[in-house]
C-alpha cells in the first residue's frame, strides 16, 4: 500500500533531503504493519514530529504504545486546561 501523496509532499516539506528517505521508508513499514490503521495515524505522526527526526522516533513509539494517545496529542489542545479538539488529521494536510 503506497502511502498518500499529502503524507509525502508534507515530509518533504518538513524534513531535510537525508532525513526524508528514511522517514518515508519508516511510514511505509509502520503502515505495512499496521495495515488495519487509517492514514490519520501516520499524518499525526508527522504533524508531532514537527520536522525533527528525534520527534518523529517519539511520534512512532507512541503509536505503537497506544494510538489513541497519539491523536490526542495531535488533535487536541489542552491550553486553556480543557482538552479541545482544534485538528482533523482524517483529512489530508493541505499544501
Amino acid at each position: 500500500m503506497a502511502l498518500p501523496e499529502d503524507i509525502i509532499a508534507k515530509v518533504r516539506r518538513d524534513f531535510s533531503e537525508d532525513e526524508e528517505a528514511p522517514i518515508l521508508q519508516m511510514l511505509s513499514e509502520y503502515q505495512q504493519r499496521h495495515p488495519e490503521q487509517p492514514a490519520r495515524i501516520l499524518r499525526c505522526i508527522v504533524f508531532l514530529a514537527d520536522g525533527s527526526f528525534n520527534e518523529f522516533a517519539e511520534a512512532i513509539k507512541l503509536a505503537q504504545l497506544d494510538w489513541r494517545d497519539l491523536i490526542v496529542s495531535a488533535e487536541y489542545d489542552s491550553g486553556s486546561g480543557e482538552e479541545r479538539h482544534v485538528r482533523n488529521f482524517n483529512s489530508p494536510f493541505v499544501a
